[in-house]
């Protein structure tokens, strides 16, 4: 009941009922006080709805123009980055053969089909000597179950 009222309300704001239904309609509005209320309700509703549709209507161009400006931006972004990507590839693959002289790395031709090799006699960085631990006068390391014991730890 009260679906339908809604909705013969609805259609009575928007002209689109017959004679019959508008003289109920009135006849609800005359005599009703919730009809009336939830016709003001509606009335309400849809003034600000237009009000709404006209202030957006003028901005229109500048939202889509500030749509389209993000849109470009992120294609921008993308394009940057993928152009970076590429770079970086080139790069790689152009530097592949730099630093190889030493024979750390060494790519032999086999059957046509390239491999690495990596010389195991020859480290790619040096290895540092390390100082030995030496016990500093005065103290007297202890030995516990194989394993040396300083005191002043």
């Amino acid at each position: 009941m009260k679906r339908d009222r809604f909705e013969l309300l609805s259609a009575y704001l928007d002209g689109e009922v017959t004679p019959e239904e508008r003289s109920l309609v009135q006849t609800w509005l005359n005599s009703d006080p919730t009809a009336k209320c939830l016709y003001n309700r509606l009335l309400a509703l849809r003034q600000g709805l237009r009000e709404e549709s006209c202030v957006t209507s003028g901005d229109t161009e500048v939202t889509l123009a500030r749509v389209f400006q993000c849109l470009n931006h992120r294609f921008r972004m993308v394009t940057m980055a993928s152009a970076g990507v590429v770079v970086v590839g080139v790069l790689n693959l152009l530097s592949s053969g730099i630093g190889t002289g030493d024979g750390a790395w060494q790519m032999s031709q086999t059957s046509g089909v390239p491999a690495l090799q990596i010389a195991l006699d020859q480290p790619v960085f040096p290895i540092p000597d390390l100082p030995v631990a030496v016990p500093v006068e005065g103290t007297t390391p202890s030995e516990r179950d194989g394993l040396w014991i300083d005191s002043e730890l």
